[in-house]
Order: structure tokens, then sequence, then C-alpha cells
């Protein structure tokens, strides 16, 4: 079996009515004004530049010990300001002398996968606050054929607590990647693909992550209001943000080609394409479009920190995060001091006594994450966004993504920050 058909099916088993259009008014204001408190943490312009030094410093030794090929990084603190960083390239030449390389750029677009979950939560959060839908309603009316349809609601497969199953199956993998690579797939159909399984589970007695829950969120999101999901990101969040470097992949309204990246399959490969161990891989447009509403989002860094300061930071949102940020009954993982809670669209944690605010994201072969930590002190908080271009297939082919890898950055971006 392809590695990537594994890796799908071994980590998605296991694992008042808003005012939008002067959104982007309130954002600035917000995050410009501070209090003489904030002012007297500002580091000095020395300071900041130093931070600067060291950050990217720490992010291209980051990315040449991981063999990623390029990696792009967008830092909010506080105390700093923002950062926006690249490293390494966008494109490998495999002809340096006649064509060079092409260097990545901090505001490069790049596929960040399931943090798509975060745009789809809060806009079904903005839809239950206007009324026009109830969170904890069944989807039977939508999906009849869903197993436990009448039982699943709203809330479960935000939270994943609905067992419906991934659509990852080994038979469909092999459609989107040997049999269809260039074929629309029709997001009902990809829907149906998940249902024909049956259910992992009860709805509501335990987690399991599935993209699919967040397929048919996308489909209720088209449904209620009747429009494209695209645009209800467009309208709700990418203009009035000012996120001009977004959008999703895989419909007819792509603003852009598919990025490109890299599978690293190391110096001994004898791959046609392969150059300096790295494989040029292009997610096929059948699985962009069978992802959509699940993963097919693409973005930078600096985009998305505009995303998540809104929605955490925001008081015009403070409904969508008190339900974004609502533990679900079932935790994701439960070992001990390694908790972690499911919200909706997000996970939350603990780290030295703080809550801490977090999504993956994978779509082959490209992995990013964000990370927020609330500043209890004030409404500010620290945010860090991390984009990679490459997977690593050399050292475990059965996990060869870059998750992991990812969160060792940002935590040590993370003690730079706070002087460690």
């Amino acid at each position: 079996m392809d590695r990537r058909f594994s890796f799908h099916i071994q980590t998605m088993t296991n694992a008042s009515q808003l005012l939008v259009l002067p959104m982007w008014i309130l954002f600035v204001i917000t995050l410009s004004g501070c209090s003489s408190d904030d002012a007297a943490k500002r580091a000095t312009t020395e300071e900041v530049n130093a931070t600067r030094i060291n950050l990217q410093n720490a992010f291209n030794e980051w990315r040449e010990d991981e063999r990623i090929t390029g990696a792009t990084m967008s830092v909010y603190s506080p105390t700093y300001g923002q950062y926006d960083l690249a490293s390494g390239l966008s494109k490998r030449s495999i002809d340096p002398n006649r064509s060079p390389d092409v260097a990545v750029w901090p505001d490069k677009p790049m596929f960040v996968g399931d943090i798509t979950h975060v745009l789809v939560a809060a806009t079904v959060i903005q839809l239950d606050l206007e009324e026009l839908l109830n969170l904890e309603a069944d989807i039977e009316k939508w999906f009849p054929e869903i197993e436990n349809s009448k039982n699943i609601t709203i809330r479960n497969l935000l939270e994943h607590t609905s067992g419906v199953p991934v659509f990852y199956t080994a038979e469909f993998l092999d459609v989107l990647y040997e049999q269809e690579p260039a074929v629309t797939q029709d997001h009902d159909e990809v829907i149906a693909v998940a249902a024909a399984e049956g259910s992992f589970f009860d709805p509501g007695s335990q987690y399991g992550y599935s993209k699919t829950n967040f397929l048919i969120l996308g489909r209720i999101i088209e449904m209620v209001t009747g429009n494209s999901l695209h645009g209800e990101f467009q309208k709700r969040f990418f203009d009035p943000l000012g996120m001009t470097n977004t959008y999703l992949a895989g419909t007819t309204l792509d603003s852009g080609s598919t990025p490109l990246g890299y599978e690293y399959a190391g110096l001994s490969s004898d791959a046609p394409t392969v150059v300096d161990g790295h494989v040029p891989q292009v997610p096929t447009h059948s699985v962009v479009s069978a992802e959509w509403a699940s993963g097919a989002l693409v973005s930078t860094p600096a985009d998305v920190i505009k995303l998540v300061q809104v929605i955490f930071q925001l008081d015009d949102f403070e409904g969508v995060r008190e339900e974004i940020l609502r533990v679900a009954d079932h935790p994701a993982q439960a070992s001990g001091s390694s908790r972690i809670e499911s919200g909706a669209g997000v996970f939350t944690w603990t780290e030295n006594d703080q809550r801490v605010i977090g999504q993956f994201g994978f779509i082959y072969p490209f992995s990013a994450q964000f990370v927020y930590w609330p500043d209890a002190g004030s409404k500010d908080g620290t945010v860090i966004v991390v984009i990679a271009n490459e997977v690593d297939s050399s050292r475990n082919p059965n996990s060869n993504f870059q998750l992991p890898v990812i969160e060792n950055l940002t935590r040590g971006v993370k003690m730079i920050l706070d002087g460690g």
C-alpha cells in the first residue's frame, strides 16, 4: 500500500447576529490600541531586531535539521509585535546553473490542511448565533443516509464525537491517487463513501477524529445559506480581514495554482524527479477537491494570524469564541499531563498552568500548525503559525508528516519570546 494511504488510514482512525462588514475596522482598532501597562511591556527597537535574528536562526536550524525544503512562519507577541519569516525554497531546480532555485517568501500561499476546520467551525457557530442553525439539532434532514443521523448533532460533528467514519478508505484512496487524480470529487459523493462504512461508535459516546465531520458541516453551511462555502468564507472572513493570500482550493474559485511541495526520500532515491533526495509532490486535484472543507485551505501564516486574533480576541466574536472553546465531553487525548481537550475545530491543552489553543493541519505533502497563548492580563496573546512544504518518508514510512516536528519549533520559538 502507498505510504500516503497508510498515513490517512492510520491517522484518521486513531485519531446576537454578527455585523460582518465593519469587522476589519474593529480588528484594527482593537489590536492598535493598548493600555499604559501594555505599552510598558513593549520591547525596544534593539530588542525587536535582536529577537528577529534569534527567531530566524532558530527557524533556519530547525528547517535544515528536519530536511524541509521550505517553510514560512509568522509570530505575533504583545512584547515584540509581529515577525513574518521564511526559510529555504519553494522550488528546487534540477539544474541551478541554468534555472536558479526559487526562495520561499513569507506571503507564499501553501496548504494549511485541517486548520480549515477553524473557519468551518466559526461559520457554523455564526449561523447558530444568527438563528439559521441550531448546534443541538440532528443532521437527519440533510443526510438521512448516514447511520445514526437522527442522533448525530451538529455539535457532535464539530467535536468529533459523531462516530461518522473517515472517507479515506483503501478503495477510495486508490481512486483519488491512481484512477482519477485529475477528477473533481463531488462533496456529497465523498460523504457517501464514509456513510457506506456505517458508524465507528454511537454518537456522543466517545471521541474519534474524522475529516468527514467537516465535509458534512461544509455542505450544511451551503444548504442553509444558499451560498458556496468559499463564498461564505469570503464574505465573513477573507474580505473583511484582508486575507488576500487565502482561498479554498479544489473549487472553480481557485485564485492560484496548486502549491508545490516535496517528500524527502533520501539521497539513495532513484525517483526520476528527485533533487538531492527531495521528490517534488503536488496534491492531486482529486485529493484536494475531496478534502475541501476538511483540509483544502491555502493560506499564509500572516493571514492565519489575522483569523486567530479576531476569533480569540475581538469582543464581537465572544459568542463564537465561547462555543469554539467549549470543552467536549470526551477529550482528544486523555493521558495524564498530556491531556488534550477537543473544542469546535480546535484543541486546547495546558502548558505551565496556562491554557493553550491550537490546531494541526496536514494534506500531503504539506503540514501546518497554529498555537495561541492567551495573555491572562489582557485581550492580547502570543500567536505562532508555521507551514512546511515537505514530509519525510525516510525516517518512518508509516508516519511521514511534520506535525510533531512543527510543535518542537513552536515551543522553541515561545521560549525565545519568553526570554528563555
